[in-house]
């Protein structure tokens, strides 16, 4: 099975994320330490994110070597990808990059 945070590199989250603000509000989020990863596995990763507003869980999950994912914000519960999955995304694909590195 693929690994949630093969899944998850720039080029996958860009295909997934259209609205570039909320790409860069990832970003920056990521930067500035608000996302906290509570588990972390191959095939699962739980976070939770403070945007300064609030706590937004995050879940990924590699399910059939598809990318799963729910976000307990506003958005995410609409489905919508917001910048707290992007930011968890990059959280998750930097971690597996310098564990393996």
């Amino acid at each position: 099975m693929t690994s949630v945070a093969d899944m998850v590199d720039k080029a996958a989250v860009a295909a997934l994320v259209t609205d570039a603000s909320v790409i860069e509000g990832g970003a920056e989020l990521a930067g500035t330490g608000a996302v906290h990863v509570i588990s972390s596995e191959p095939l699962r990763v739980l976070a939770e994110v403070d945007d300064g507003g609030g706590i937004a869980e995050v879940e990924l999950a590699s399910i059939n070597d598809a990318l799963i994912w729910t976000c307990t914000c506003a958005d995410g519960m609409e489905g919508r990808p917001c910048r707290h999955f992007v930011a968890t995304a990059r959280v998750a694909s930097l971690q597996t990059t310098k564990n393996n590195g």
